[in-house]
C-alpha cells in the first residue's frame, strides 16, 4: 500500500489515452495483460459545482470529487445515484470488453447534456440543456478491451444518464451490460465536501490555473542513469557530496533500498551520474541522513544504523536503534529523519481505513506525533502531537521546525506546521495521543486543497537568490514545488503561500539544497491518488539558478488593514494605472471535524478600498475592508498583469493565512 491512497484516478488504460489525445493519435485496445486488476462495473465520480451551466465544463485539475463510487452499469435517474441534485458534473470512467470485432451503435440518454468518447474518440455528442432526449453513434471496434469515458452535467430538475449498445448482429438497443464493464479493483475510494471549479475562459497556468512548466529562475537537469528509477522516499547528502537516497519499495514484492549516488552536483547531466546500492530489504523507509559517515534510515517501524563492516561500500549489518509503537497498518510510516545534537526527529502517521478515515480505535499508540530519538541510547521523547499524515519534516526562518500534515480527519484542509515541544495540532484520536489535552496550535500556513497543495511533503528554505529566507514545499499529488513566505505577526509565525514550479517528472516526496546551491527534488508515484496525474512513478532531477529574475510575486506581509504585495520587478505603467481595480480578493474560513476533509466556510469577495505603488514600482499597498482573523485571504493580481520590461506575470495568486492582524 501507499502512505495515502485517498483519491481513484482513471484506470491506466485512460492514461494511455489522454498521452494519445496529446500526440494525436490513438491508443490501441489493451490486453487484459496491459490493465491493472479490474472488477466489474464503472467508476462514477460527481463534482458539485453549485453553479448553473448550460454546457459541460472543463473541471480544474486535481479535485477531489464529491462522490466516488462503483456502479454496475450506466443507467442512472436519481438524485440517490449521483449523490448530488442539481448544478453538478459527473464523469464515468470504465473498460469495455469487447468481444468480437465490428461496428458498434452507442445510445447516449441523458438530462442535461453528455458526450461519450472510447479510446479517446468522440463518439457521441449530447451536450447543452435538454430534456431526457437520446443521441446515437457508432464506432468500429477490434476485440478486446477499449478505455471508455462519459462526461456529463446537470442543471435542474431530472438526473438522467443512461449507455446503451447495439453490438453486431443485434437487433436492438439495450443497457451496456456489467459483464462487458470493469474498472480498477481495489483502489480506496475518498470523497471530499465543499464546492467544486470549473476552469473559467481566462484561466490560464499561473493564474487561476496549476503552472504547467519550469520557473524560469531554474534550469532543469535529468539526473538517473538510464535504467535507473527510483521511487525516491529520502534523500541526504554526504560530506564528500555524494547523494544518498532512499527508495520506497512499498509493495509485497519489493523492499526498499538505498543507493549511493556519485557525480550529481554542478554541471553534470544523467549520463555522468552514477549510482551504487549500499542497503535493500528495509521497510518502507521515509528519512535518510549521514552522522559521522555512518548512513542511518528510519524504516517503517524502526530507526536503523546501516553498518559496513568490510569497508567495500555495502551495509553488512542492520543496527535497529529504536523502535516506536506500530501495527503494520499500511498508512503507519516513520516520515523525514534530521539529525541535531545526539538525536534524531521525525514524524509518525496514523492508521487510517480504506477511504481515509482514522482508525477507530488505533491499533498503536502515541501515532501522530513528532519524535525525538537518541543516538546513545535510543529513548524515544514526544515532541508534539495531532498529526495524521506528517510527511515532511524541515527547518525554516530562526531554524525553527516545520511540518507539513495532509488532508483527511480533523484537516479540512493540507497545512504547515511550526513545531514546538507540547503543540498539539488538532487531529484526535481514540485512544488519546499524549497531547490531545493542550490546547490547539493554529497551522502557519493551510494550503487551500487542489488549489495551491494537495500531498504536501518536504519543506526546505532557501538561503540565496530571489527569494531568500523563503520555504520550498514538495507535493506528491499536485506536484511540484510551491513558495512559502513566512513573518511572525503576534509572536507566531504566518505568511502566504505561492505557486513557484511545475514541470517536473514526477510528484515530488523529497526536496533537498544541495551543496552546489541547486534543488534537488525526488519524486515517486503509486496506485489510489499518491503521484501527479500523467506522471512518471519515480524520478531525480535538479533545479539550478539560472540568474534569471523572472517576474513574479515575492512577497506578501500583513499590514493592520490589509497587505504589502512586493514584485521582483518594477510594474509597467499600464498595470499601475489598472490597480485600483485589478485585484480579486476573497476570504474564507475552515472549521476541523472528524470527518475527511472539509468545505470553505463564511467565503465571501472583499473590496479593494485602494492599491498604492511604491516609488520604485515594486510593491503595492492594499487597503481591504472587513478583513477577519482566522481566515485563508486570497488575492490574484489577474493578467494583464506585466513588468516595466513587458514581462507577463509568472503566477498572479497567494493565499495568505491571517491567524492575527497586526496592530502596527
Amino acid at each position: 500500500m501507499n502512505p495515502r491512497q485517498h483519491r481513484r484516478t482513471r484506470p491506466r488504460a485512460l492514461g494511455v489515452l489522454l498521452t494519445a489525445l496529446v500526440l494525436g493519435t490513438l491508443a490501441a485496445p489493451a490486453g487484459a495483460a496491459d490493465l491493472p486488476p479490474q472488477e466489474p462495473g464503472v467508476t462514477l465520480r460527481t463534482f458539485d459545482v453549485q453553479t448553473p451551466l448550460d454546457e459541460i465544463c472543463t473541471l480544474k485539475p486535481g479535485q477531489t470529487p464529491n462522490v466516488d463510487k462503483l456502479m454496475p452499469t450506466i443507467d442512472w435517474q436519481s438524485t440517490e445515484d449521483f449523490g448530488v441534485s442539481d448544478n453538478f458534473v459527473s464523469q464515468v470512467i470504465a473498460n469495455i470488453n469487447v468481444p468480437e470485432a465490428g461496428d458498434y451503435a452507442f445510445r447516449l440518454i441523458s438530462d442535461d447534456g453528455s458526450r461519450l468518447l472510447i479510446d479517446g474518440q468522440l463518439v457521441i455528442d449530447h451536450d447543452g440543456l435538454h430534456s431526457a432526449e437520446p443521441k446515437d453513434g457508432s464506432i468500429q471496434l477490434a476485440s478486446g478491451y477499449h478505455a471508455l469515458e462519459i462526461d456529463y452535467f446537470e442543471q435542474s430538475a431530472d438526473q438522467v444518464l443512461s449507455l446503451q449498445w447495439r453490438p453486431p448482429g443485434a437487433a436492438d438497443f439495450s443497457v451496456v451490460p456489467n459483464s462487458v464493464l470493469s474498472t480498477d479493483a481495489g483502489v480506496v475510494r475518498v470523497t471530499a465536501p465543499g464546492r467544486k471549479e470549473c476552469e473559467g475562459g481566462l484561466d490560464t497556468p499561473g493564474d487561476g490555473l496549476p503552472l504547467t512548466s519550469v520557473h524560469p529562475n531554474y534550469t532543469l537537469t535529468d539526473l538517473r542513469p538510464e535504467g535507473f528509477e527510483p521511487q525516491i522516499s529520502a534523500m541526504d547528502w554526504l560530506p564528500d557530496g555524494r547523494l544518498a537516497v532512499a527508495t520506497w519499495g512499498g509493495s509485497e514484492t519489493t523492499a526498499g533500498e538505498v543507493y549511493l549516488l556519485d557525480n550529481v552536483t554542478g554541471d553534470t547531466g544523467p549520463g555522468e551520474v552514477t549510482f551504487t546500492r549500499v542497503a535493500e530489504g528495509l521497510r518502507e523507509p521515509m528519512g535518510i541522513t549521514d552522522v559521522d559517515g555512518t548512513l542511518y534510515v528510519s524504516e517503517k517501524h524502526q530507526l536503523t544504523e546501516l553498518n559496513d563492516l568490510d569497508g567495500d561500500g555495502v551495509t553488512d549489518e542492520y543496527t535497529p536503534i529504536a523502535q516506536w509503537p506500530h501495527s503494520g497498518n499500511f498508512h503507519e510510516f516513520a516520515f523525514g529523519l534530521l539529525y541535531e545534537e545526539g538525536h534524531f526527529l521525525l514524524n509518525l502517521s496514523v492508521a487510517i481505513d480504506y477511504g481515509g478515515a482514522t482508525t477507530d480505535p488505533q491499533p498503536a499508540a502515541d501515532r501522530g506525533t513528532t519524535i525525538k530519538v537518541s543516538r546513545e541510547t535510543g529513548e524515544i521523547t514526544y515532541v508534539a502531537g495531532g498529526l495524521r499524515t506528517p510527511h515532511g519534516l524541515g527547518r525554516g526562518p530562526g531554524g525553527d521546525l516545520f511540518v507539513t500534515d495532509n488532508q483527511g480527519g480533523w484537516l479540512p484542509s493540507s497545512k504547515l506546521l511550526h513545531i514546538e515541544q507540547d503543540r498539539f495540532f488538532n487531529h484526535y484520536t481514540n485512544p488519546p495521543g499524549p497531547f490531545d489535552e493542550n490546547p490547539v496550535t493554529k497551522p502557519v500556513l493551510w494550503l487551500p486543497q487542489n488549489e495551491i497543495g494537495n500531498s504536501p511533503s518536504t519543506p526546505v528554505m532557501l538561503t540565496e537568490g530571489p527569494f531568500a529566507g523563503q520555504m520550498l514545499i514538495g507535493d506528491v499529488t499536485y506536484g511540484g514545488l510551491q513558495r512559502a513566505y513566512l513573518e511572525e505577526v503576534g509572536g507566531e509565525y504566518q505568511g502566504a503561500v505561492f505557486r513557484h514550479t511545475q514541470g517536473l517528472e514526477a510528484g515530488v516526496t523529497r526536496v533537498s539544497v544541495g551543496p552546489d546551491g541547486a534543488i534537488y527534488t525526488g519524486g515517486l508515484g503509486a496506485d489510489g491518488n499518491w503521484g501527479q496525474e500523467g506522471k512518471l512513478r519515480f524520478g531525480l532531477q535538479k533545479l539550478t539558478p539560472n540568474g534569471t529574475n523572472a517576474f513574479d510575486i515575492a512577497s506578501m506581509r500583513a499590514t493592520p488593514d490589509g497587505f504589502v504585495l512586493t514584485y521582483t520587478q518594477p510594474l509597467s505603467q499600464e498595470t499601475a494605472d489598472a490597480l485600483a481595480t485589478s485585484y480579486r480578493v476573497q476570504q474564507w474560513r475552515y472549521e476541523p471535524t472528524a470527518d475527511y476533509g472539509g468545505p470553505k466556510l463564511d467565503q465571501e469577495t472583499l473590496p479593494v478600498t485602494s492599491a498604492e505603488l511604491s516609488e520604485s514600482g515594486t510593491e503595492v499597498t492594499l487597503v481591504i475592508d472587513n478583513l477577519s482573523t482566522d481566515r485563508v485571504v486570497h488575492i490574484q493580481s489577474p493578467r494583464p498583469f506585466s513588468s516595466a520590461d513587458g514581462e507577463t506575470l509568472w503566477s498572479t495568486e497567494a493565499w495568505y493565512t491571517l491567524n492575527a492582524i497586526p496592530t502596527a
